[in-house]
Order: C-alpha cells, then sequence, then structure tokens
C-alpha cells in the first residue's frame, strides 16, 4: 500500500517564525549534558545590519568612519550595538538602505547583495534587469558569486536574451577555467542539441512505457469487475471481517492507551497538580553522536570535519502523520556516524524551537574547512507566494503558525563559516530552497586525481530534494520512504568520494524505477543555493569503512 506526503494546499498561510509572545527557545541539550541558554526565536533571525563606524583620529581630530553592512542574526547586532529594521525586514527599501552606499563605492560583497535583493524583489516584484546590472558590476570587482548568479539569469533569460554559450563560460571563468577550456558557440549547441536529443528519446521511452500501463490497467480492470461480479457474497463476508478486525484492533489501541495513561499517572512525583492523565506532547531532546568530528583525509587529500543535523517529524499534533520519518532519521543517521565519521545531531518530532536552535548550535561548532549536511523528513509546504516551508511537530493550520521559511534557512546556510554544505529534503517542494535556480547537472560525480582546485576550495551550497516541487512518498513497504531506502542503500554500498552531483546520479534511476512501481512518478532533483553563497565548489562524502554489500 503506497502512502503519499500530505502535501499541504498552496492556498494555506503559514508565516516564517511565531508570535513573539507565544514562541520561545526550548533548553538545547548539548553533547556534555549542559543546558545551552533560552533565547526568543526572533532574535536569531537573520537581519541587514548597520554596525557603528569605526572612531577614527588624525592628529588632534576624532571622527566616526562610516558604518559597516553585514549580515548577521537580530541577537549578534544588538550586542556589538548595530541597527536593523525590526518589523520590516522583508522590505526592499530597508535593505537596499543598508548596502547600496558600499556598493555604489565599489564593494563587490555589497554590490552582490545590491543584485540579490532586486532579484529577489522582497515586498515588490523583481527587477530582473536592474539585477544583472549590479551582478555585472560585483563580477568586475571579483565576485565568484556574482559571476554565477548572473549565469544563471543568462542561461534561464531572466533580465536578458538567453545565451547559454555566455553562461557556461561565466560558470567557467567563475571555477578559475579560462583560456582555451572555454568553449564556443557551436560546441555549446552541440551540447544543447545532444541534451534535448536524449530527453526526446526519454520522452518516447515514457510514452511507450505509458501505453503500456494503460494497458495492463484495462486488463486488470475488466479482471477485477469480473472477480467482483463472481464474488460477491465472499466479498460481503470479507468486509465483515475486516470490520470486526478493525473494531477488535480500535479496542486493543485504547486498552494500551489507558494502560499507558495509568503509567503515567502512577508515575507523577508527589504533590503534582498537573493531572496524571492529561494528554501531553513533549518532544525528545537531541540525539547526539558518541564521538566529535575527526578530519577526514584520503588519496592524499584533507576534505576537513563533517557534521550532520538529521530532523525526522513524524507524529504531527496538528496535521496528518507520516509513516517513516523517524526510522529514515535513525538510519541515516547511523550510516553517516559509522561509514562516513560525520559527528551527527539527529531531532525526532522537533518543534520549531529545536530546529532553529539545532541549526545555531550546529552553527557555533563548524569552521571554514568543515563540511556540514542537513537531512529532513516531514511535511513541507508551498504557499501561495511559492514560498516553501518544512512544518515543524507544533506547526498548525494558522496564521501564525511556526513553519521554517526556506528561504530563511537559506539565509542560515549563507551565515556558515563550512566549506561546504549539502541539504538533502526527503519532504514535497523540498527542492523550493534553491529559489529559482535551474537544476544542476554539471561538475565531477566523484574525486578524481588531477580534479580543478575550485572543487575542493570553494564554498559549496547544494540541496538535494527527493522529489522537486513534487509530492512524494512516505512508504514503499521497507519501513523507509522511496527515497530514503535508496539513499541509504547508496550510502551503504558506496565504496567511491562522491560528489553531490554523483549521489543525486546514483538515486535517480532507483527512486524512479520503485516509485514507478506503485503508480507515482517521482525524481530526485539537485540545485545550487545561491542565497546561501554558492561559490562554484564541491561536496564530498568520504567513505571511511569497507561497505555493505548485500
Amino acid at each position: 500500500m503506497k502512502i503519499i506526503h500530505s502535501c499541504l494546499a498552496a492556498a494555506l498561510v503559514v508565516a516564517g517564525s511565531p508570535s513573539k509572545a507565544a514562541e520561545s527557545w526550548k533548553p538545547y541539550v548539548t553533547s556534555n549534558g549542559a543546558m545551552a541558554g533560552v533565547q526568543p526565536i526572533d532574535a536569531m533571525m537573520v537581519v541587514d545590519c548597520l554596525l557603528p563606524g569605526q572612531m577614527r583620529r588624525s592628529g588632534a581630530m576624532s571622527y566616526m568612519g562610516p558604518r559597516l553592512p553585514v549580515k548577521t542574526t537580530a541577537q549578534l547586532c544588538a550586542m556589538r550595538g548595530g541597527e536593523y529594521t525590526e518589523y520590516d525586514r522583508a522590505s526592499m527599501t530597508s535593505s537596499l538602505a543598508v548596502w547600496m552606499d558600499k556598493a555604489k563605492g565599489g564593494d563587490a560583497t555589497a554590490q552582490f547583495y545590491v543584485g540579490q535583493i532586486y532579484e529577489k524583489g522582497m515586498d515588490t516584484a523583481p527587477d530582473y534587469e536592474e539585477a544583472a546590472k549590479w551582478y555585472r558590476k560585483a563580477a568586475g570587482s571579483g565576485s565568484n558569486e556574482a559571476k554565477l548568479s548572473l549565469a544563471a539569469m543568462m542561461e534561464s533569460g531572466r533580465g536578458m536574451p538567453v545565451d547559454t554559450t555566455a553562461a557556461v563560460n561565466l560558470y567557467r571563468e567563475a571555477m578559475g577555467i579560462t583560456g582555451d577550456d572555454l568553449i564556443s558557440a557551436d560546441e555549446a549547441n552541440s551540447r544543447v542539441a545532444e541534451v534535448e536529443r536524449r530527453n526526446a528519446q526519454l520522452r518516447s521511452e515514457l510514452a511507450m512505457q505509458r501505453a503500456e500501463a494503460d494497458s495492463q490497467v484495462k486488463r486488470l480492470q475488466g479482471e477485477v469487475a469480473a472477480l467482483q461480479s463472481a464474488n460477491a457474497s465472499q466479498q460481503r463476508d470479507q468486509k465483515k471481517m475486516a470490520a470486526l478486525e478493525r473494531s477488535l484492533k480500535d479496542a486493543m489501541t485504547q486498552r494500551a492507551e489507558a494502560d499507558r495513561k495509568l503509567a503515567e499517572a502512577s508515575d507523577k512525583p508527589p504533590g503534582d497538580q498537573s493531572g496524571g492523565l492529561a494528554q501531553t506532547r513533549s518532544v525528545p531532546a537531541p540525539l547526539v553522536s558518541a564521538g566529535t568530528a575527526a578530519p577526514v583525509a584520503a588519496k592524499g587529500v584533507k576534505f576537513g570535519k563533517y557534521h550532520a543535523l538529521i530532523i525526522g517529524v513524524q507524529n504531527y499534533i496538528s496535521y496528518d502523520p507520516l509513516k517513516t520519518p523517524i526510522s529514515d532519521a535513525r538510519a541515516i543517521a547511523d550510516v553517516l556516524e559509522k561509514r562516513y565519521g560525520f559527528e551527527t545531531t539527529t531531532l525526532l518530532d522537533a518543534d520549531f524551537s529545536s530546529i532553529v536552535g539545532g541549526i545555531v548550535q550546529l552553527s557555533t561548532k563548524i569552521g571554514p574547512d568543515d563540511n556540514v549536511l542537513i537531512y529532513f523528513a516531514g511535511h513541507g509546504v508551498l504557499n501561495a507566494a511559492q514560498r516553501g516551508f518544512w512544518l515543524p511537530l507544533d506547526a498548525r493550520q494558522s496564521e501564525r503558525s511556526p513553519a521554517l521559511p526556506t528561504e530563511t534557512l537559506a539565509e542560515f546556510l549563507a551565515m556558515f563559516k563550512a566549506r561546504s554544505v549539502l541539504v538533502i529534503a526527503d519532504s514535497c517542494f523540498g527542492s523550493a530552497l534553491s529559489g529559482s535556480v535551474s537544476s544542476y547537472t554539471g561538475g565531477p560525480a566523484e574525486y578524481v586525481d588531477g580534479i580543478p582546485s575550485g572543487y575542493l576550495s570553494r564554498r559549496a551550497r547544494y540541496v538535494l530534494s527527493s522529489g522537486g516541487l513534487s509530492p512524494v512518498l512516505d512508504q514503499a513497504g521497507d519501513g523507509h520512504s522511496v527515497f530514503a531506502s535508496a539513499l541509504l542503500k547508496v550510502l551503504r554500498e558506496n565504496d567511491r568520494i562522491l560528489t553531490q552531483t554523483g549521489l543525486e546520479r546514483a538515486l535517480v534511476e532507483p527512486v524512479r524505477v520503485s516509485s514507478q512501481k506503485i503508480g507515482i512518478v517521482q525524481s530526485p532533483d539537485l540545485k545550487k543555493v545561491r542565497e546561501a553563497g554558492d561559490a562554484g565548489g564541491a561536496f564530498f562524502l568520504v567513505p571511511r569503512s569497507m561497505p555493505e554489500k548485500g
């Protein structure tokens, strides 16, 4: 029996953060058992902050230097005496006011941020032509992030005519590949034609498979109709038996629930006035791996330390429960820790506070040479404005429901010091994290000698979603989702140093075949997250033990 993630209607209204009065961080348990401080959630949101200028002295005269714009959390901005707009953080006007002076002064980072502000649009429609103008300025000032953003606009034709040749060459230039390695227009057109030929062949094969499936459906429908006519009395008996079995199961469930509540009531200490039989909902403490991350090296290359935040939300309070996220999360954490040397933190049935706290806690542990993997299994939604959200345990169908916007997650990732970050989202609309970027199919599939140094040195930010912007399967019969089952098999049996591209390629066919067997088309999708500061690097998965065969 197939069960599909309950992907919620796009018309539902979900907010980026809960009300200030109602929500605050729950204590976060660290690996040594200590409790982190209790912080308001809004204090950890990313803002455009103007720090005070330096106090300078020239001879007998003292004066204040220009204010410094930075992206940081509201809490750190306030602690450093900075200024930010508290209730209008998504306003284009307030964001431009922070960065424009420095951008006009020729600062590449500020020019890149101005381009992003115009491309996103924030509280108004995107201005792609203005975004392209500022990306060109930033690229000319040496910003590789701006080159990648401008190349993406060239590729998609936003703000300018489509120019695939210029886009490919700009992608390569951002990676440090120049001169004879740049491709000509004829070569680019030839590659495009080859891709179109393969797509046409794939469409033809899929059409044949669809026709064959339609034929089988018609035949099976006829057989079912015949059986229904011949066995009507038997079916009535089966329905009665099924009804009796359901009644028995319900009675056993009620008895087990009564036993549980009685046990909870017995465990209450004397004087507890909370009511032993009251139904409550608790959030399990984070599960932290026993060891700390150690640097990983292979083939004479130092890949850095690896950290993972694994999130599985299953037993929702206000939405339909799912079947596999908890077992998926536990299994993914286990294989990452044992086979790939990750230091893992696992959040099961986590509420909004726990998820945000886990992300912030993770950001404090990572260095500039480290690698981070974030895995999320749970409900995902897309609202009317096409903004994506991850739903925590305490998500509600209301205007102020706590939900994590994927664009806010991207801002957190941009602040991470890590060299590479890979987000794996096994949820509906998982690729919404990438914004408007098209699917990414480039780069090497694995580490090989002679690989361009940029893949190892530049920042990498990717999202690998289980089904792009489509509904995905929750359960396929083996206790895991279709995607998680394929991911676990690849991770357990892999004996190569895979990149994010190699991982995605290894997953596409198994997920497609498994989903088609139960009547759903699902295909993993890999995208860059430019908003998180991707600069053309790669995420490497380095196995540290022998593969598990069989």
